[in-house]
């Protein structure tokens, strides 16, 4: 199914999808919200609006890009695919471990070269944990996101399968957001899955929790790459650079401002890509 027919089916799937995911996420956040509320636990509103402000960007920014472009690149790689794979049970098992490896080896690019972290330190920048946290993102993250995963099709995995699994992960992405006084640990799904308290850890400033858990929804990754860490302490969220967190402006544009800044000061080109690519000061 490589015909524009299919190609434009296709984008009427992610069209779905990429608002309804949205949707629901908003309903988890409200859900939550009326929860913690209830149990009269203190909340930041005005974080949580600007998360909700992300958001906004976030998935109406990508679903253009999906529609514009990314849907039909990944039907003209899977046009000159290598592999004749289909839709056999063991091929989504595939396309599930290498979606989930290549999240987890583009999250750790995010934070160890400076460039990539400007756009993904706008999740980090929240200073506490729920699920609002989970849409927090980069106006900008359909710039540089989906090339990680979109040349999988080329493999022979086909669109459709790529975009259910997608959806998939990014609902337990969502998930593993949820406050911490609604879920404790879960130390027997620890052992294989990115659960809430894994990844409270990934959102720590805590010097031990610097750069952990990676992955979105297999904590296999971290264990065999060595970026695991075991909830130990209190995590304290946020970011080591000062920033106003709660200001829309600041978190998405600060990072780029002091690269930019840097740049500026640095002479050559190649000592300018340097900075570009060094590991960020956090």
């Amino acid at each position: 199914m490589t015909t524009p027919e299919a190609v434009a089916q296709l984008d009427k799937l992610v069209a779905v999808l990429r608002p309804g995911i949205f949707v629901l996420a908003v309903a988890l956040i409200l859900l939550e919200l009326t929860i913690l509320s209830f149990r009269k636990i203190n909340i930041n509103h005005k974080g949580g609006a600007v998360s909700l402000l992300s958001g906004v960007f976030v998935f109406g920014l990508e679903a253009i890009a999906d529609f514009l472009f990314y849907i039909s690149l990944t039907y003209w790689l899977y046009a000159h695919r290598i592999f004749e794979l289909g839709f056999k049970w063991y091929v989504w098992v595939l396309c599930f471990l290498l979606y989930d490896l290549m999240f987890y080896l583009s999250h750790l690019l995010q934070h160890k070269v400076r460039l990539l972290w400007c756009f993904h330190s706008v999740h980090h920048t929240a200073e506490e944990m729920r699920l609002s946290t989970a849409v927090r993102g980069s106006m900008f993250d359909f710039i540089y996101a989906p090339p990680f995963f979109v040349w999988m099709c080329v493999l022979g995995i086909h669109p459709l399968m790529f975009i259910v699994v997608r959806t998939v992960s990014r609902v337990w992405g969502i998930l593993e957001h949820i406050s911490e006084p609604l879920v404790g640990t879960m130390p027997l799904l620890n052992r294989i899955f990115i659960t809430p308290d894994v990844h409270r850890v990934h959102h720590g400033k805590n010097v031990q929790y610097i750069d952990k858990n990676f992955a979105e929804v297999l904590s296999i990754w971290d264990r065999l790459f060595g970026t695991y860490v075991e909830y130990d302490e209190q995590p304290v969220y946020g970011i080591l650079k000062p920033i106003d967190a709660d200001n829309f402006y600041d978190i998405q544009f600060g990072q780029f401002k002091d690269l930019f800044a840097d740049l500026g000061k640095t002479k050559g080109l190649k000592n300018k890509l340097i900075v570009a690519l060094m590991p960020p000061g956090k």
